[in-house]
Formats: structure tokens, C-alpha cells, sequence
């Protein structure tokens, strides 16, 4: 795809947006511009109806969400909206029900704020609710409640809780006010913080654990989630008893050729970096390869095109970030194309893209 490019936007731990150009062939990964954006703007969401949309957090002790508009042209942005999210350090959006409403987790608010859209999809409706969560966990991370994902399921919610070992199941009820019907209890102590919901399981990333575990995720009131089974994604040789244990990020899920789950590590003192753990779903899990990133605390992973041809990650703390193509199970899984390098963008989290052209 000779002159392909995608432009893709970096949420950080920073006060800005970064804007980033990947051009395809040769492949290149260079900085565009960068758009103040409040405080913090570590999690990014596009719109389901218009690319050209975006949502972000501040993840500040007073939280809030912010609307903005991408200038393909110039790779700018331009702020439209914001509305406070009630809670503190929300770190993760979420388009529910219809895509006309947002679900944003407050990790130290032990709650979920959703609010609707206006007709624009770029102002808020006004029309807010806050659902909180109780429990806590024997760690020291786990004082409290700490929602740190929701996912749309459906008419139904589902909010990933690492404070409290719980993945929380909620949905309207009558009074058109969200409820908590459900839960799946995780191990204590595991910590679980982000999950992929696919052919009837949920596939729950547990950070605290370092574990990938599957449950079948019968509908609402249809029965109770049965665990499948518990993966490690830690490589082999780690070393035990790491002062800083490795704690997991983010998981992907991608259905062509095979299905695939790509986990990301952090905090591994490996010379070549974090690894991204790639697991096959059939004929059941196990861990396929262990692909090492020269990323360090790798944070922020995502698919890049629209087939998710490629995977874009980001070293928070180190080695900048990077494009890797997903190749065949022969070639590796992933195989490095492009990098921006270390301290371009400061403290890298989250990602979207559009199309250049």
C-alpha cells in the first residue's frame, strides 16, 4: 500500500495529545503536532458513529471527560466539551447500549459515571447517573473499589473492578436507571483490569496476578459464569519474587486468521523489554509466543488499520513507541516496523487512529 498512512492520536499522562503519522509503506512512525488537552488525558475513545470524534479523560483527582474534533489536515485538535465524570482518576471510556452513551470508570471514585450524547455526538446531554461499587481486596492496591474498565455487552455493562476481585454486571431497569444485577468474582487479590468478551466467554486480564482467566458469560439471569480456566502471562525464565512484580495492561482480541488474545506485560527487568503474551482461544487457551517489545511498562497497546493489520504500543517509561505488523504464527505473531522514539511523547497510554488520506 504505497503512500497509506494513518494518523493516530496518543493519550498520555501528560497535558497533551500527541498526533502521530504511520505511513504504511515505507513503513514510519513520526510526530505531527501535539494539542493541549487538560490535565492528564491518559485514556482516548472515537466515536462509533463518526471517526473523526474522540473522547478523553483527565485522570485528575477531579475527574472529567472532554469531547474533542480531529483536523485530519493538520493533525490538531479541537476541544468541544466537558463535563465533570463525579469521581477521581477515571482512567477508562467505554460506548454503551446504543453507542449514544458513555460509561466512564472512576478508579479511585469506586464508581462508573455514565452520561448520553447529544444528537451531535459531540456535547453532553446533561442527564448523568453514578453507579457505585463496594468491596475491596487483600492487596495493598485493593483498599477500595477501583473500576478500571467498562465494556458494553449487549443492553447490559460490564465494569471491570481491581479493587474489589469483582467484575461487575449492570444494566436499566424500569425507571431507566442503572443497576448492578451480577457479578463474577475473581481470586483474591488478583486484581482483574481489563477483559475481552468473545463467543460467549469473557477473558478477564487480572494486573495484580499477572493472570488471563476465562468464564462463560451466560446472559443475565440465565444462569451463573463458570470459571474455564487461569493462564499465567508471565514468560518463561522470569525471575521469582521481582522486587516490582509484573503486572499486566491490556488485552487485545482479533479473530483473522485465528482467534488471538495479545496481553501486555509491565515492569520486566528483561534486557529486551516488556513482552506481549499471545494466546489461541481453540481448541482451548494456552499462551503461543512471548514477544518481546523493547518497550518498557508497556501501558498502551492497540490495533492500527482497519483489518487490525498492525498493533501500536507504547513504553511508558521507556523505549518510545512502536508499530509491529501481525504476521503468521512461523514469523513470530509480531514482527517490528516502525519506531518513534524514547521521550517524544511523554508518558505514552492510550491510542486511536483514522485514516490519513
Amino acid at each position: 500500500m504505497p503512500g497509506k498512512a494513518f494518523l493516530v492520536l496518543v493519550g498520555s499522562f501528560s497535558t497533551y495529545i500527541s498526533s502521530l503519522k504511520f505511513t504504511v509503506s515505507p513503513p514510519s512512525l513520526t510526530l505531527v503536532t501535539q494539542t493541549a488537552s487538560g490535565g492528564a488525558p491518559s485514556w482516548l475513545l472515537q466515536s462509533p458513529f463518526n471517526a473523526s470524534i474522540v473522547y478523553a479523560t483527565d485522570e485528575l483527582p477531579d475527574g472529567s471527560l472532554n469531547s474533542l474534533v480531529i483536523n485530519k489536515p493538520s493533525g490538531n485538535l479541537t476541544h468541544i466539551d466537558t463535563i465533570s465524570t463525579q469521581g477521581q482518576y477515571p482512567t477508562h471510556i467505554g460506548a454503551v447500549l446504543d453507542g449514544n452513551t458513555l460509561g466512564v470508570a472512576n478508579y479511585y471514585g469506586s464508581s462508573e459515571f455514565v452520561v448520553s450524547l447529544k444528537k451531535d455526538h459531540l456535547h453532553f446531554a446533561g442527564s448523568e447517573q453514578l453507579v457505585a461499587f463496594n468491596g475491596s481486596g487483600p492487596m495493598p492496591q485493593q483498599l477500595s473499589s477501583h473500576p478500571h474498565q467498562v465494556i458494553k455487552n449487549g443492553d447490559e455493562t460490564v465494569v471491570v473492578d481491581l479493587g474489589s476481585d469483582k467484575i461487575w454486571r449492570t444494566s436499566l431497569n424500569r425507571a431507566g436507571k442503572w443497576v448492578v444485577r451480577d457479578s463474577i468474582s475473581q481470586k483474591a487479590g488478583s486484581g482483574p483490569r481489563h477483559a475481552v468478551i468473545t463467543g460467549g466467554m469473557i477473558y478477564t486480564l487480572c494486573e495484580l496476578s499477572n493472570n488471563l482467566t476465562q468464564h462463560t458469560l451466560p446472559a443475565l439471569g440465565s444462569g451463573k459464569p463458570k470459571l474455564v480456566t487461569t493462564q499465567s502471562i508471565t514468560p518463561p525464565g522470569t525471575p521469582a519474587n521481582l522486587s516490582t512484580p509484573l503486572a499486566a495492561a491490556e488485552l487485545l482480541y482479533a479473530d483473522d486468521p485465528v482467534p488471538l488474545l495479545y496481553a501486555s506485560n509491565r515492569n520486566d527487568p528483561h534486557p529486551k523489554g516488556d513482552a506481549i503474551t499471545v494466546f489461541k482461544l481453540q481448541p482451548k487457551l494456552q499462551p503461543v509466543a512471548y514477544v518481546r517489545t523493547g518497550l518498557n511498562y508497556l501501558r498502551g497497546v492497540a490495533f492500527l488499520g482497519p483489518q487490525k493489520e498492525y498493533v501500536i504500543a507504547a513504553g511508558m517509561l521507556g523505549g518510545g513507541i512502536k508499530v509491529f505488523k501481525r504476521v503468521p504464527a512461523a514469523q513470530g505473531y509480531l514482527s517490528e516496523v516502525a519506531h518513534l522514539p524514547n521521550g517524544t511523547v511523554v508518558q505514552p497510554s492510550s491510542f486511536v487512529w483514522v485514516d490519513w488520506n
